[in-house]
């Protein structure tokens, strides 16, 4: 089933919660070929470079540089896959619009709708330059934005695998969220 053939299953206000964020956000569906984006946020662009129109329907492999991420594909790759696996973290080498490479710091969360249908949500932070401030920041606003979304999924029958109440805090770690239903 491609992207436009499928009845999207984001309700408006989970849109409106994450287009609002401040931390860049996407979700993917692993049921259709690719698993492209189904849904970003301005922020996501503005990070990028690319628009909306330019992501949505594509894989989020299209920010790796042309001699690609190296070894981090593969621990993704396996997360995905695993059936157990509820959220995890990774720096993947990337490239913005303009062919400015950058490190992506991204979380990735299960997301299980009421039907059942599994979506990933992914954040994204630029870790190329950073600095206690901006991580701490960083674990504010991400911390803001997935308790909202989490606030809102859940009305709709959705489940966020994992916890909110265990946000990283530290330099180190950035993020560490798991997400709750």
């Amino acid at each position: 089933m491609s992207l436009e053939q499928r009845p999207h299953v984001l309700p408006d206000r989970v849109k409106t919660a994450i287009a609002v964020g401040k931390v860049p956000v996407v979700i993917s569906d692993p049921s259709l070929p690719d698993t492209p984006l189904i849904y970003l946020n301005d922020a996501f662009s503005r990070m990028t470079g690319y628009a909306f129109d330019d992501a949505v329907g594509r894989n989020c492999r299209f920010l790796q540089p042309p001699e690609g991420a190296g070894p981090v594909v593969a621990r993704v790759r396996a997360f995905l896959e695993d059936g157990e696996a509820r959220h995890d973290r990774f720096v993947i080498p990337n490239q913005r619009r303009d062919g400015t490479p950058f490190l992506n710091l991204v979380y990735i969360s299960k997301l299980r709708t009421g039907t059942g249908a599994q979506l990933f949500l992914g954040s994204q932070f630029d870790i190329t330059s950073i600095t206690a401030r901006s991580a701490n920041a960083y674990d504010r606003a991400l911390a803001a934005d997935l308790r909202e979304i989490s606030s809102l999924t859940d009305a709709h029958g959705w489940s966020m695998l994992g916890s909110t109440s265990t946000l990283a805090s530290s330099f180190e770690t950035i993020v560490q969220a798991k997400l709750d239903g």
